[in-house]
């Protein structure tokens, strides 16, 4: 049983609140049977009827009266007794109790509370819900001991009806706004006014969260681990809180606590006791964890728990070399919940700052951002993603990135966060700048926006698509083209090995497998999108030859692709276009494995120039040179301002023929005819016998046909890059010429009327295959082989008999014919030379003897 006491008339001398004796006059005191004696006062006079609750069925009521008979009394009550059935305020339900604590032996008011996880815990203020006693102080000790493997627990202690917290001089709300909510606290909370004390632990040594003297409402109080004590304490004199017929009959206040349960790996709470640091390591980006982004990105929230004032909490971002730190603000706020004058919670010093919240960002020693009382930079859009939402990337402007592997956020409150709520969320990611090799071209323009490589000094190793999150759709990209260059040395070649790849959710393209070459092609279907992995050679530094093309998600989903290439430079190429803003190397990547082996070089020149020349094809080779040279193909250019035609046996093939149509061609055997840089297919041959007169086919470059006729005068010069398919025994063969137009054939071709007088025909070319209409080099005419498609050019017209007789004699034949010539005219040299000195030397003594005498002028006399 409890007695339930009722104050209808109260008037018992005076109360001064700044008094040392706050009751001069005389005072009201209540105890009860078998509890400790507080000795607290009530005097003044009450506005209304006050109610008192018993603890215990047994109450005492002692009213003292001192002085004249002037002093105000007035004094009536009203009383009954409750069963504990019927206080269901106090107690709850039979079928829903409250846990109210255990009573701590020889105190009046200290309570201890323990697994409030499991039913619902009220700390109610002493006699509730009447009006508590006068000068008492309560502990009450919140503890969970059980706590889930792999989680963390924490203590929240919170009010949000007004008809449950009513404290001695609450506040005035007459001055505030209808939406504000009254709250008192720290500095408000004077000697004379009762407050709450929350601690962030299990004894008052520790850290402050929050002093609280009235109100409305208790924001909520969370300590930061499984421990928090709450003190209270009553003055020891006031007037009995009263309750107006318009308000609730309760009286004192009533608090909630819950059970807050984190993930014991998770940055919501600090797991040091004096100081609030988080560390964030980066998990190691060659884990298989990159592929989940566990470790490497997440969400960071301010700590769940209450801060004490004056405190800072440190975010220490530490990734791995090649790392850089990007972090975006989803949300950051802070707003202050007191009222009236005294807003902070501590009195301001000399070492105040002057902010409530201060936020600081150091990329490594540098400051990059200082913010006071102001939020960052925000990403807030990104708040709208969900799981069936995706809102567009972050940039630049609305996040921060680190410049090294290091990044430190510090933020501070002045006020605490329980009554002056500041909180931030932030999204981080490290990003691995990585890419393997080297940097190609060596001078790498923007280190976070390329990913060109090169490999030249590794003879092993693995190499997968970026991780740098700026290349993909995720980090605002919408493009990717990653080129992987892999550089022998001198008799080696490279062999790569393609393990894995994906090209997104749902890639709009098919590999299929050329019915040609046998090589594996992408078939794109309509649309922007495009994501695909190429392979190819490079047989010389400005020409590269494709080999393979993958870009569905199951072509090696089977088994690995090997190549081995046939020069020293081999090449991937990975590109994804219109890249959506939700892709990133976890859906678009690839992963091989790359070998250096030993093998001899090609020993021949397959880069062809000149007037033209003839190259013939064998499978099996027939030579050391067809081995070694196997798979690398011949290239032949023309000079500028000339053309180049291609002769060869056999029949064209269609580039693409489909798949319900049957092949033509009785070989497996394929010439790959490719023009222009990059090499574009033109021709497919199938191959025949050489020299199958009524087989030839012909080929010219592609500008012969143009309209102008000299559009590749200001282009490169033309040039064919033929590839020999060998699948089957066989063999083939193709001439080549660098040609000109005639006079004649220009003319047609630009469409100006000829007028064939003498004068004009003499600006025709002389050396000239008629059958093509095209002139060809001096040099090839009458050599002894054919270069014109009829042989036109070694013909008895055009060469006579008398050529086509030297040209018929052998090598030796003809040496030793020049050397005879060359012995008789050195005989006649010799000959011709004798008969000359001969001469001199009788001219010589004939004018000696027919010459004047000198007489010597003694002898005359």
């Amino acid at each position: 049983m409890a007695a339930y006491l009722i104050f209808d008339e109260f008037k018992v001398g005076r109360y001064e609140a700044s008094a040392l004796d706050g009751c001069p006059d005389g005072y009201m005191q209540l105890s009860e049977l078998g509890r400790p004696f507080t000795g607290g006062s009530w005097c003044g006079s009450s506005s209304g009827p006050a109610a008192y609750f018993s603890e215990t069925s047994t109450v005492t009521v002692t009213v003292k009266l001192f002085g004249s008979p002037q002093i105000p009394f007035a004094f009536r009550l009203r009383y009954r007794f409750v069963s504990r059935r019927e206080a269901v305020v106090r107690f709850g339900s039979p079928a829903a109790p409250l846990e109210r604590g255990q009573v701590a032996p020889g105190t009046y008011c200290t309570r201890q509370f323990e697994e409030c996880y499991r039913k619902p815990c009220r700390l109610q203020s002493p006699n509730y819900p009447g009006m508590y006693p006068r000068n008492v102080s309560c502990y009450w000790s919140l503890r969970q001991k059980f706590v889930p493997t792999c989680k963390h627990a924490m203590i929240a202690v919170r009010q949000e009806a007004a008809h449950k917290m009513h404290m001695k001089r609450s506040i005035n709300v007459a001055g505030l706004n209808k939406t504000a909510r009254a709250l008192r606290a720290w500095r408000d909370c004077t000697g004379e006014r009762d407050h709450l004390i929350f601690y962030d632990g299990g004894s008052t040594n520790d850290p402050v969260l929050a002093k609280y003297c009235g109100g409305d409402w208790l924001p909520r109080v969370v300590s930061r681990g499984p421990e928090m004590l709450v003190a209270f304490h009553s003055s020891p004199f006031s007037i009995p809180l009263h309750s107006p017929p318009s308000h609730s009959p309760l009286r004192g206040f009533e608090l909630d606590v819950d059970v807050i349960f984190a993930d014991s790996d998770s940055l919501d709470y600090s797991r040091h006791t004096l100081k609030c640091e988080f560390d964030v390591n980066a998990t190691s980006p060659d884990s298989d964890e990159v592929w989940t982004g566990r470790g490497r990105k997440g969400r960071l929230i301010s700590p769940k728990h209450s801060l004490p004032p004056n405190t800072t909490c440190t975010y220490i971002f530490r990734g791995y070399p090649g790392d850089l730190i990007w972090i975006s603000f989803v949300s950051y706020s802070h707003r202050a919940l007191l009222v009236g004058e005294n807003t902070h919670a501590l009195l301001t010093n000399g070492s105040s700052s002057g902010c409530s919240t201060r936020l600081r960002i150091w990329d490594g020693n540098m400051l990059i951002e200082d913010k006071c009382d102001e939020p960052p930079k925000l990403c807030d859009h990104s708040a709208l993603s969900n799981s069936t939402r995706a809102t567009r990337p972050c940039t630049v402007e609305e996040s921060y990135l680190s410049t090294d592997k290091s990044l430190v956020v510090q933020h501070h409150t002045e006020d605490g966060t329980a009554l002056h709520p500041a909180s931030f969320k932030l999204k981080y990611e490290f990003v691995d700048t990585r890419g393997g090799g080297e940097p190609w071209p060596d001078r790498e323009e923007d280190a976070a926006a390329s990913c060109h490589r090169v490999f030249r000094k590794q003879h092993v190793g693995e190499v997968t698509a970026p991780r740098n999150i700026f290349l993909y759709g995720r980090g605002g990209a919408k493009d990717l083209n990653c080129v992987y260059r892999f550089e022998a040395g001198a008799d080696e070649r490279v062999r790569i090995t393609l393990n894995n790849a994906s090209f997104g959710i749902s890639p709009s393209c098919e590999t299929l497998t050329d019915p040609h070459t046998g090589r594996y092609v992408c078939e794109h279907y309509s649309g922007n999108r495009l994501a695909e992995l190429s392979v190819f050679e490079r047989p010389w530094r400005d020409v590269r030859v494709p080999k393979a093309c993958v870009c569905d998600n199951s072509t090696l989903s089977n088994k690995p692709i090997v190549f081995v290439s046939a020069s020293r430079v081999l090449e991937l190429h990975f590109v994804a276009r219109d890249m959506n803003i939700t892709e990133d190397f976890t859906v678009i990547h690839f992963h091989a494995l790359f070998e250096v082996v030993k093998m001899p070089d090609c020993p021949r020149t397959q880069r062809l120039r000149g007037d033209g020349g003839n190259v013939q094809f064998n499978n099996p080779p027939v030579d050391r040179g067809d081995s070694l040279c196997s798979g690398l193909p011949w290239l032949i250019e023309a000079r500028y301002n000339r053309s180049l035609f291609l002769l060869s046996w056999g029949a064209f093939l269609p580039l693409k023929p489909r798949s319900d149509e049957s092949t033509r061609c009785p070989s497996s055997n394929r010439l790959m005819i490719y023009s222009g840089r990059p090499p574009k297919l033109v021709r497919v041959i199938c191959p025949a016998e050489p020299e199958t007169k009524l087989l030839a086919v012909h080929i010219f470059s592609e500008e012969w046909w143009g309209e102008a006729g000299l559009s590749h005068i200001v282009q490169r010069p033309p040039n064919f890059l033929v590839e020999w398919i060998a699948v089957e025994p066989g063999v083939a063969a193709i001439g080549w010429l660098e040609i000109t137009r005639s006079r004649t054939s220009l003319l047609q071709q630009l469409q100006v009327p000829i007028n064939a007088s003498a004068n004009e025909t003499e600006f025709e070319c002389a050396y000239k295959c008629p059958e093509i209409d095209a002139c060809i080099s001096a040099s090839l005419w009458c050599d002894g082989k054919s270069h014109c498609p009829s042989g036109h050019d070694e013909s008895e017209v055009e060469c006579g008999a008398t050529s086509k007789l030297l040209n018929a004699l052998p090598l030796s034949a003809l040496a030793a014919a020049a050397a005879v010539l060359s012995s008789i005219v050195l005989l006649v040299c010799l000959t011709l030379h004798r008969l000359r000195a001969r001469r001199r030397r009788r001219l010589a003594k004939k004018k000696l003897l027919t010459g004047p005498r000198l007489l010597d002028p003694g002898l005359n006399s």
